[in-house]
């Protein structure tokens, strides 16, 4: 099974997942980066193009399982419990560290919150998995003129009239929320079940059409889909929402140009399995507090452009692999226990 896992691919995901570390390294509630810099022009340009250019991590991971599941006819509930499981796993160990290592009260009513896997991504993720089958069948029944008729109406309704509509909201024109085809309080920013259900149908799409632009044309698009993003978020911020259409641009872009890749590397594929630990690990509150004690401090993000990059690609690369050590040593000693419960469960095939 191993030597068939395509290489480009979980090369891709891991590159998603540094993405996704430095856009918490950025942002104000985790990382705080952006507010170290936020008086400092030059710095704040290279921290603000760093995230223009991984803003579309998440809608990518998602057009990469539509892509890989458009054959999928099976719900495996071995995968479901496996996803659910790593969350509530690392919520524990999470906070078993701030009582162990930082010295946090034990409250029994946190420790009851631990059991429920409360995570966004894994959530949306479940679900979406759970209606692949369907929706793979339904892409693969489509001819193509309908296939093409009814991705150009998704990401007409949910992606550029949700573009539109914050951007109204940037330079403030009273358009009503309500107007939003996702939800009557507006887009969420494209935190929602409709993004993510969208993406997975964009990548089936792609698998289905076999969409394969040049090299240097995607490379082009993402570069630039990038700066404008970065030149542009002062005035409108909305630029930066998953639902934008930039970030979904810049989503289809870099998947396709890994896509195009041919390798075969046991060690990426063996390092790819930890990327939702990896995910879980370094969201946690242990690893946040460790973060901004020793890596992100106000004078690395303050001194110029050299210093604002190296400390970002330092403190990033430093907690991905942290994280990564953890997950690869959790799954030593934790994943066959893990196997075993996830093993004894049914699927159902939906041929």
């Amino acid at each position: 099974m191993e030597k068939n896992r395509n290489s480009n691919i979980e090369l891709l995901r891991l590159v998603l997942m540094l993405m996704v570390v430095l856009l918490h390294f950025n942002n104000d509630t985790m990382g705080g980066a952006f507010v170290y810099a936020r008086n400092f022009p030059t710095e704040n340009f290279v921290l603000h193009f760093l995230e223009s250019l991984s803003v579309c991590a998440v809608n990518c991971f998602m057009i990469v399982s539509g892509y890989f599941l458009y054959t999928n006819r099976r719900i495996k509930f071995s995968k479901v419990a496996d996803i659910l499981l790593i969350v509530v796993f690392y919520r524990f160990l999470n906070y078993l560290m701030q009582i162990v290592f930082l010295r946090e009260p034990v409250s029994v009513k946190h420790l009851i919150a631990l059991f429920l896997p409360m995570n966004y991504f894994a959530i949306f993720y479940v679900i979406c998995y759970m209606f692949s089958p369907f929706a793979a069948k339904m892409w693969n029944d489509l001819d193509n003129r309908k296939s093409d008729i009814l991705v150009s109406l998704l990401l007409s309704i949910f992606v550029v009239v949700p573009t539109l509509l914050d951007i109204s909201e940037n330079v403030n024109l009273k358009i009503a929320a309500s107007l939003s085809p996702i939800s009557t309080v507006g887009n969420g920013g494209g935190y929602t079940i409709v993004q993510f259900f969208v993406m997975l149908s964009l990548g089936m799409w792609l698998r289905k059409r076999k969409f394969a632009p040049k090299a240097n044309m995607l490379l082009g698009f993402y570069i630039g889909s990038s700066l404008i993003m970065t030149l542009l978020i002062k005035m409108l911020p909305s630029l930066y929402n998953y639902c934008s259409i930039f970030t979904v641009i810049t989503a289809v872009c870099i998947f396709l140009l890994f896509n195009k890749m041919k390798m075969q590397n046991r060690a990426l594929n063996f390092c790819s399995k930890s990327c939702f630990a990896i995910f879980c690990i370094h969201t946690g509150g242990f690893a946040n507090t460790l973060w901004k004690k020793y890596l992100i401090t106000e004078g690395h993000f303050t001194t110029g452009f050299a210093n604002t990059l190296f400390w970002a690609f330092v403190s990033v690369i430093v907690m991905f692999a942290a994280c990564l050590v953890l997950s690869v040593l959790c799954r030593l000693f934790f994943g066959k226990i893990k196997e075993k419960i996830c093993g004894a469960l049914p699927e159902i095939r939906c041929d």
